[in-house]
C-alpha cells in the first residue's frame, strides 16, 4: 500500500525571487542618487542632498542583491532535471554575486557618513576616492559583476535550449539587466527594472507549479511483484 508524502510548495523561495527585481524597481524610483557614475565630489554632494533617499535606496539595494542568493537556488531547482550542469553553474554564480553584492552594499552606510550636511568636503572626497581606488574594492566588484553576467547568460542559454521556462523569458532577463544597469537615463533604468521583473515572474510561477506531492509508486510496485 502506497502512502503519498507531501512537501510544501516553496512559497518563500518564490517570493524571494520576485522580491529582488521589485526592490530594484522601487530603488530606482526612490533613490535620486543612483550609482556612482560621477566624480567623487559630485556623488557625495548628491548623497548629502538626499540622505533619506540614499538610506532607503541602501535598504532596497540590499534586498535586490541579496535576493540573488535564493534566486540562484531557484534556478538550480528549476533546471536540475533538464539542464543540471547549466543550472548548477548559473545558480552558484548568481548566489555568489548576491553574497558579494551584500558586501558592497555594506559600504553604502559608510558613504553616507562621508557625505556631511551641506555638501562634500575635501577630506571626505579623498577618503571616498581612496576607497574606490583600493584593491579591495576592485577585488569585490569585478568578481561580483563577472558572476552575475556569466550566471545570467548561462541561465538564459539553458532556458532557450530546454524550454523549461517560456523562451521569451531569456531575452527579457538579459535586456532587463542591461537596461537597469545604471548606464542609461532614469526612465530607461526604470523600464529595465520592469522588464527584469517581468522576466523573473515565470521562474517564480514554475516553482509554485509543482504539485508538492511525491508518490511512492515504485515501492508499491515492488511490493506487488513480491506478492
Amino acid at each position: 500500500m502506497s502512502t503519498p508524502s507531501t512537501s510544501r510548495k516553496p512559497y518563500l523561495l518564490a517570493a524571494a525571487v520576485v522580491a529582488g527585481p521589485f526592490a530594484a524597481l522601487v530603488w530606482h524610483l526612490a533613490d535620486t542618487v543612483g550609482l556612482p557614475r560621477t566624480a567623487a565630489a559630485d556623488y557625495l554632494g548628491q548623497v548629502a542632498a538626499d540622505r533619506d533617499g540614499y538610506a532607503l535606496g541602501t535598504l532596497l539595494y540590499m534586498i535586490f542583491v541579496g535576493s540573488s542568493i535564493p534566486g540562484g537556488l531557484a534556478v538550480m531547482r528549476v533546471l536540475r532535471e533538464r539542464a543540471p550542469l547549466a543550472g548548477t553553474i548559473s545558480g552558484l554564480l548568481l548566489a555568489l554575486s548576491g553574497a558579494l553584492g551584500l558586501v558592497v552594499s555594506g559600504m553604502r552606510p559608510v558613504v553616507l557618513g562621508l557625505a556631511p550636511e551641506g555638501g562634500a568636503v575635501a577630506e571626505a572626497v579623498a577618503a571616498y576616492e581612496r576607497y574606490q581606488g583600493s584593491a579591495w574594492f576592485g577585488g569585490v566588484m569585478l568578481p561580483m559583476l563577472a558572476s552575475v553576467v556569466i550566471g545570467l547568460v548561462t541561465q538564459a542559454a539553458a532556458i532557450l535550449r530546454t524550454g523549461v521556462l517560456p523562451r521569451w523569458t531569456a531575452p527579457l532577463l538579459v535586456a532587463g539587466f542591461v537596461l537597469s544597469s545604471g548606464e542609461f537615463n532614469p526612465a530607461v533604468t526604470v523600464a529595465g527594472a520592469l522588464v527584469q521583473l517581468a522576466g523573473t515572474l515565470p521562474l517564480a510561477a514554475k516553482l509554485l507549479a509543482t504539485t508538492g506531492t511525491e508518490s511512492e509508486s515504485e515501492p508499491a510496485h515492488a511490493a506487488l511483484a513480491r506478492g
